[in-house]
């Protein structure tokens, strides 16, 4: 008589599940992984956004003082060397102004705007701008 031996064994089944679930269980952590550097990316770029569009006001406005009006930051003082902060879209933002001198008629400062999302830094831009006239209310 001949034995018909077609068919897995309960072990090969086992082990098969077994590799099945290892195989599985590193894929799954690569999704997630890449699931948190998708985030994370998006975080970045949307501090980034709020970092440049701060620039941008700062520089087309006809003054510091302007500028710092349109970001609804109360500016009273005159400016040589001032740190401002305020929240936009969830970031904390930076803006750090610099008076220089530029030896010509106008006002030339360095400004220094970052976005943070607690204690880590997103975003930063360094830039200058010059104002010819500054009239400060």
């Amino acid at each position: 008589m001949r034995k018909n031996n077609k068919g897995f064994t309960l072990v090969e089944v086992i082990i098969s599940i077994a590799a099945l679930g290892i195989i599985c269980a590193v894929l799954l952590r690569l999704f997630v992984i890449a699931g948190d550097t998708s985030d994370r990316a998006g975080n970045i770029q949307h501090a980034e956004l709020c970092v440049t569009s701060t620039v941008e006001t700062l520089v087309s406005s006809d003054t510091i003082y302007d500028g710092l009006g349109a970001l609804d930051i109360d500016c009273s003082d005159d400016i040589v060397s001032a740190e401002f902060a305020y929240t936009r879209d969830g970031y904390d933002i930076a803006i750090d102004i610099e008076e220089r001198d530029g030896g010509y008629p106008g006002t030339l400062y360095n400004l220094q705007v970052s976005a943070s999302d607690g204690d880590d830094e997103l975003a930063s831009v360094s830039t200058a701008t010059y104002y010819k006239e500054q009239a400060h209310d």
